[in-house]
């Protein structure tokens, strides 16, 4: 057994099904998710772009944070229903959305830039 046993990397920890299925959420987690998707929703609420900075030591699960996080973002029934996110996940959602579903219009933010969301 090596120390990198236990180590998710990002991009594969957001397409394994253990990764959202074996995940614990404890009341500090939840804690976490309620800052971290509060961040997110004033944003785009805000149509403005903010950074957050996810610090930890290693092993600590900021890989695994970061992949339920995308996973609830992008309406992830699984992670939307997870036990101890429903609360959470409600509180954040759009008008309209509910759990299992993307937040109304799509989930659709603008870039980066701040550059408005282009025309189809």
């Amino acid at each position: 057994m090596h120390a990198g046993d236990f180590v998710l990397t990002l991009s594969k920890g957001v397409g394994e099904d253990s990764t959202i299925r074996d995940y614990v959420v404890t009341e500090q987690l939840a804690a976490c998710f309620d800052d971290a998707l509060g961040l997110i929703q004033s944003s785009v609420e805000g149509r403005t772009s903010r950074a957050a900075y996810l610090d930890g030591s290693f092993g600590s699960g900021k890989s695994h944070f970061m992949a339920v996080l995308h996973a609830v973002l992008r309406g992830d029934p699984e992670a939307r229903g997870k036990k101890g996110l429903v609360e959470v996940v409600a509180r954040h959602d759009t008008a309209g959305s509910a759990p299992g579903r993307p937040p109304a219009g799509g989930g659709r933010t603008r870039p980066a830039t701040g550059a408005p969301p282009a025309r189809r």
